[in-house]
């Protein structure tokens, strides 16, 4: 990602999300543990940024983040279960996860699109991305999916 100005910090960039979400189906890279990509936009190896793309009908199985992270929907609808209790997303929510809590992001009738914001930040592609549990935070061999949550609520 090109610098702005040789005067600026190392590292700096702006990136354009719209241009960096479409791109993902074709580009992006599998997202460990989930029927998903991914593409990496910004990261100082502590605080990262990656857009994720679930195809419609896809889900996240249960699991947790060694740290916390804000999920915002850029486009499509979805769902975030948290606390066995299922939420509906559309494009402008924004919402937080704290690290080590069990959830599970599933996309709509549509493809699901999302920016996620995390500290501490982990390659899309790495197993300690994400972790399998429970609802109770119970660590699993095997994936655990929610079946059968209804959808429809909006948090107040």
């Amino acid at each position: 990602m090109p610098t702005l100005n040789p005067l600026d910090p190392p590292g700096f960039s702006i990136v354009n999300l719209p241009d960096v979400a479409r791109t993902v189906p074709e580009h992006g890279v599998p997202v460990h543990g989930a029927d998903a990509l991914g593409t990496a936009i910004l990261s100082n190896g502590h605080l990262g940024a990656d857009v994720l793309w679930v195809p419609a009908g896809a889900r996240f199985p249960v699991h947790t983040h060694p740290g916390h992270h804000l999920l915002y929907c850029v486009s499509g609808s979805g769902t975030i279960t948290i606390a066995a209790r299922t939420y509906d997303v559309r494009p402008g929510d924004i919402y937080m996860v704290d690290g080590q809590v069990p959830h599970a992001v599933g996309a709509g009738d549509e493809d699901h699109v999302l920016l996620s914001i995390g500290a501490p930040h982990k390659p899309i592609e790495s197993p300690d991305r994400m972790r399998l549990t429970n609802w109770s935070g119970g660590l699993l061999d095997d994936p655990m999916f929610v079946e059968g949550a209804p959808a429809g609520e909006r948090s107040p």
